[in-house]
């Protein structure tokens, strides 16, 4: 891993932590027994430096040949993106005086990902009923997690945000959804739909799950244009990580889409739709330590996007946990957080007090049953999203499929659906 540091211009000031951190690779599979992938990302941090030093290394990094294709500023925070002998993601995070430069090897570059349209609030938002639990629990053929959220865009094509579990799609769950997605982009049955993204927040079965059956049953219908999601490295996964089937499903029948490990300070362009990057695992490694996962919890992995539609946005939270919670809620200013809208993180199962009180959205979508959400064990966590509410009926639930809507600036509900489709039939992907 060195070898690649060794060949790119030395940080020179600051702090350089003795460690070179696997950060995970894209659409190839890291299965192998020493977890290795031609793909792999690699990732230095430097500590105790600043905004000039910074600056003075891009600076150096261009008179040895890279040529800056982004940049962006969120608060006092940098972010730049280049390309020469590697395709580098380099930013310095003010309140922690730290670097991180990554060596990004499996993405392609954002502008290429990205496509831009004339700004437009037409834009559709469904939260997609999955089948729960009723004991909010898990049995053979159920479980109390898992999420599907789909954003229909101003060209008509569809961003995706995760799966949900293979319990949640029996044959007639996944049926519905294929006829869903027909439905809103008035598509006919065999006729292509066009996916602008599809976005996993994080390598679990409950979010990966959907999208891997989905392709493989109905591949014919779909076309996939881009992939997007950040997986740390597989030796850090666990054992049950349904990821490997996730990625040959993908690399079998969509060998031509576009991908992108999301970094922080990123903002990905989709039609009418960006989607700011506020948080990736890579954040969350600390330069005093030598393993690259510093979590309790794998959800901590989960990658945090503020999407936003002319004038109004929608904070997706992914599965997101108290561990990495003061990481984002310091790094940058308050205002960032504030969204109109905010995926409940974690079907509700943990407190994100300081987080949900910085976004203090007015409407909420919660990734679990009423029933699960409103448990004795939950309920003190949904009291941190619902006090924000503006209306205590700005919450929707997974048991029914919601559709909403940004209509003259308000978050305005326009469809909504009965759950297709109860316990898992074992019919597998």
């Amino acid at each position: 891993m060195n070898e690649f540091f060794d060949n790119i211009p030395e940080y020179g000031k600051g702090v350089l932590s003795p460690y070179v951190y696997n950060v995970g690779c894209g659409m190839e599979s890291d299965l192998e027994p020493d977890n290795a992938a031609d793909s792999d990302c690699f990732l230095r941090i430097v500590s105790d430096t600043n905004e000039k030093e910074y600056l003075e290394y891009i600076k150096r990094l261009k008179e040895a040949g890279y040529k800056i294709v982004y940049e962006n500023k969120i608060g006092s925070n940098l972010y730049t993106e280049l390309l020469g002998d590697y395709h580098l993601y380099v930013y310095y995070t003010a309140p922690r005086g730290e670097v991180r430069i990554i060596i990004d090897r499996c993405s392609s570059l954002l502008s290429s990902f990205s496509y831009s349209l004339p700004d437009s609030k037409d834009a559709q938002i469904y939260q997609y009923a999955l089948f729960y639990d009723p004991q909010n629990g898990h049995s053979p053929t159920t479980t109390n997690c898992g999420m599907l959220f789909i954003v229909r865009l101003c060209d008509n094509s569809l961003y995706m945000y995760d799966g949900g579990d293979l319990l949640q799609c029996s044959n007639e769950a996944i049926n519905g959804m294929i006829s869903f997605m027909h439905e809103i982009t008035s598509t006919q049955k065999g006729e292509k739909i066009r996916i602008a993204a599809w976005h996993i927040s994080h390598a679990h079965n409950d979010h990966m799950d959907g999208c891997s059956k989905l392709i493989n049953r109905f591949h014919d219908e779909l076309d996939i244009k881009r992939f997007m999601f950040n997986f740390p490295s597989s030796s850090v996964r666990k054992p049950d990580s349904r990821c490997g089937t996730f990625k040959e499903t993908i690399n079998k029948y969509c060998p031509d889409a576009l991908f992108i490990k999301p970094h922080t300070g990123q903002k990905i362009r989709l039609a009418n739709a960006s989607f700011e990057v506020l948080y990736t695992h890579e954040d969350a490694i600390r330069p005093n330590l030598e393993s690259a996962y510093p979590f309790r919890d794998y959800n901590c992995t989960s990658t945090i996007l503020k999407m936003t539609v002319g004038e109004n946005s929608v904070m997706w939270l992914g599965d997101t946990n108290t561990e990495t919670e003061e990481t984002v809620a310091r790094n940058f200013p308050t205002s960032i957080w504030k969204s109109d809208v905010v995926q409940v993180a974690h079907h509700c199962f943990n407190y994100l007090s300081t987080l949900y009180s910085y976004i203090d959205a007015p409407h909420a979508m919660l990734p679990n049953s009423y029933f699960g959400a409103h448990t004795p064990e939950n309920l003190p966590k949904l009291d941190d999203v619902l006090k924000c509410l503006s209306d205590p009926d700005n919450i929707s639930y997974s048991d029914t499929t919601s559709g909403f809507a940004f209509i003259d600036g308000e978050y305005s509900k326009i469809l909504e659906r009965e759950r297709v489709g109860n316990d898992y039939d074992f019919s597998g992907f």
